[in-house]
């Protein structure tokens, strides 16, 4: 605990004269929250789906831990909090659990007629979007335990500096790693894509920025190295640290993004700090450093070829707007619900778009992305949401000392990742959603006028426990799933884990009929949840054609290719699946099987990996009839040269 009470202490720079040193529990309470975060961002950004369910329920534990072990906690939260901060929220959780119900202005979406005649949905994908409403009450719960530590302005800036080191020296271990290890391409460090590590280090290096001006401020504009001291010094260098991370990541948009943001903030601190002309001489020749510096990335080898590569990267990136946008349309006002881009993607992919969307895991644009999945009214709520609590940072931006620095960074941050978002969809990281929601908790604090409206030391954790109830309830199959368990006889069981368990009965190689009974009730639960996902059909046909019912298994083929047509990363299971039970298929499906493996032909490596196949077929029909479609498309390749 003396390290975070030397957190806390407000050093010779950062501080003020009136600040005190951390309490023990104080103390503990923001390493534990540090903890929290940078172990998401370790375990590549929570992205795995059990990862990011586990963590969800971890976020409703840490408020309820914290105000069962601290008193101060317990007397920030009987402050209460304004009622323009629940409300938003409320809505925005009222109005994307709505996909849920049929009851949207062009009733449940047709691929419901598969599995309720009567009933269905709007969105596309029940489970995915159960999970993503856990997670949103995961990201609130840490908004509230991040609101209540950062009350105190020591606590909040002990938060946010050592939350700046912790990141300073993920970003020095990803560098040795990357250069070290890799020694080629783009860095990703733990976060699985270089977009997503681009906006993490661009906002570090705006707040490490925040901190060096801090103390240029208070030097009176005059700037000695050799008279630094430590915590400056260290701001000084971790802003050398995460920019050349960030120049090692490449991303065009995050180097753009962070200019502007630390350009931006800058300025803002000129503004907000008088006229000493010392000291705007210095944060204003800072800012056109900063400037220069990314203009400069041009030059960088990684950067510069990834520019050179710029007109190919926004047709793709065109050809995936153009895409969604148009299933966007489809549905505009509640979306398909929050986390059916895979779905929708597989549903939207044609033969002449495949090349841009078969292997993207987002629309690569923020805003359209929300719009497709939560709709008009689901976007603007998440806007007025946004909206109230950018608006409370805006207020404390305005108040001296670093208290408003901090906030001024935050805005400036937020503008980075919008813009960024524009491009790329590194807020969709939910490790990174993690990150802000503790960020924007810190600095969005009950000011006395606002106090007991809303009683929220009783409320917190109620609402806590009630995530984090639900979050053990849906991450349990999930994680059991991940280590070789199987919990998909919960009713409360994830589509994904279901899926796992049939995957595993297949593969076991069962044949006894209770087994096939169990995996077929399996298989049903999940088609019923997602029937938008052209997998879970697949795995339904797969279990029927174990079981003899044939009518059945060709039905549920069908409607695999129906929903997902294109479904590459699925084509060497359907594939496999079709020509082993070739005899017995219908035309119908016949037809729809060679349409996708003509489609797989043109590709790269086409014939390779068909032929491959074709090899490993048992069923002798199944193999000729491969056989002879790859001659076919051989001899028109040839006949086209």
């Amino acid at each position: 605990m003396r390290t975070s009470k030397r957190l806390g202490a407000g050093s010779s720079s950062f501080g003020s004269s009136g600040s005190r040193r951390l309490k023990v529990s104080e103390g503990v309470a923001v390493g534990a929250l540090l903890t929290l975060i940078l172990a998401e961002i370790i375990a590549f950004g929570a992205s795995e789906l059990a990862v990011s369910s586990a963590f969800a329920a971890l976020h409703a534990l840490f408020p309820i831990v914290l105000l069962a072990t601290c008193g101060w906690a317990r007397n920030a939260a009987r402050q209460g909090v304004s009622p323009t901060l629940w409300l938003p929220f409320a809505i925005l959780m009222l109005v994307t659990a709505w996909a849920l119900t049929p009851f949207g202005p062009g009733g449940p979406h047709p691929i419901w007629l598969y599995v309720e005649p009567n009933g269905g949905a709007i969105t596309v994908d029940r489970s995915s979007l159960i999970l993503n409403l856990v997670r949103l009450g995961g990201l609130a719960c840490l908004f509230l335990a991040a609101q209540i530590i950062g009350s105190s302005e020591t606590r909040r800036r002990a938060l946010f500096w050592s939350l700046l080191v912790a990141l300073g020296a993920y970003a020095i271990l990803a560098i040795l790693q990357h250069v070290g290890v890799r020694a080629s391409g783009r860095m990703t460090a733990t976060l699985l894509s270089p977009n997503t590590l681009a906006t993490l280090m661009g906002v570090g290096a705006v707040f490490a920025a925040m901190f060096v001006t801090q103390f240029i401020q208070r030097a009176g504009g005059r700037l000695s190295l050799d008279k630094l001291p430590l915590d400056a010094s260290i701001s000084l260098a971790l802003l050398a640290v995460f920019a050349v991370a960030l120049a090692f990541t490449g991303s065009r948009g995050g180097v753009f993004a962070t200019v502007v943001a630390l350009a931006t903030f800058l300025i803002w601190q000129v503004l907000a700090q008088g006229k000493r002309a010392r000291v705007v001489v210095m944060i204003g020749g800072a800012a056109v450093l900063f400037a220069a510096v990314g203009l400069a990335m041009r030059s960088a080898d990684i950067t510069a070829a990834r520019l050179e590569n710029l007109g190919g990267d926004v047709a793709t990136r065109q050809t995936i707007f153009a895409a969604h946008w148009q299933a966007f349309k489809a549905s505009p006002w509640f979306g398909y619900g929050l986390g059916s881009f895979p779905a929708v993607n597989q549903m939207v992919m044609t033969s002449e778009t495949l090349p841009a969307l078969f292997d993207v895991r987002a629309t690569h644009n923020l805003y359209l992305q929300w719009l497709e999945e939560a709709g008009l009214v689901g976007a603007l709520s998440m806007l007025g949401l946004l909206g109230v609590l950018l608006w409370q940072v805006c207020a404390a931006a305005n108040k001296s000392g670093t208290s408003g620095a901090l906030a001024r960074a935050a805005i400036a941050s937020t503008a980075l990742v919008l813009l960024h978002g524009m491009s790329d969809f590194a807020v969709q990281a939910p490790a990174l959603q993690a990150l802000f929601a503790v960020g924007l908790g810190a600095l969005v604090t009950s000011s006395p006028a606002r106090r007991g409206r809303l009683p929220t030391f009783s409320a917190t954790p109620t609402f806590a426990g009630v995530v984090l109830v639900s979050g053990l309830l849906v991450s349990a199959p999930l994680v059991a799933a991940r280590f070789g368990g199987d919990l998909s006889g919960l009713p409360t069981a994830p589509a994904e884990s279901l899926a796992s368990s049939v995957e595993t009965g297949l593969a076991s190689g069962a044949t006894d009929q209770a087994m096939l009974d169990r995996l077929d009730a399996l298989s049903r639960r999940e088609v019923a949840m997602r029937p938008g996902v052209g997998a879970a059909w697949l795995r339904k046909a797969a279990v029927d054609f174990k079981r003899g019912d044939f009518a059945r298994a060709n039905e549920a083929l069908d409607r695999s290719y129906t929903v997902a047509p294109l479904h590459t990363s699925a084509f060497l299971a359907r594939t496999r699946l079709a020509y082993e039970h070739w005899a017995r298929l219908t035309p119908a499906v016949r037809k729809q099987v060679i349409y996708q493996v003509r489609v797989e032909y043109k590709r790269p490596d086409g014939d390779k990996r068909l032929t491959a196949l074709a090899n490993s077929i048992q069923d002798p029909s199944g193999r000729i009839g491969l056989a002879l479609l790859i001659a076919a498309e051989r001899m028109t390749k040839t006949a086209d040269q």
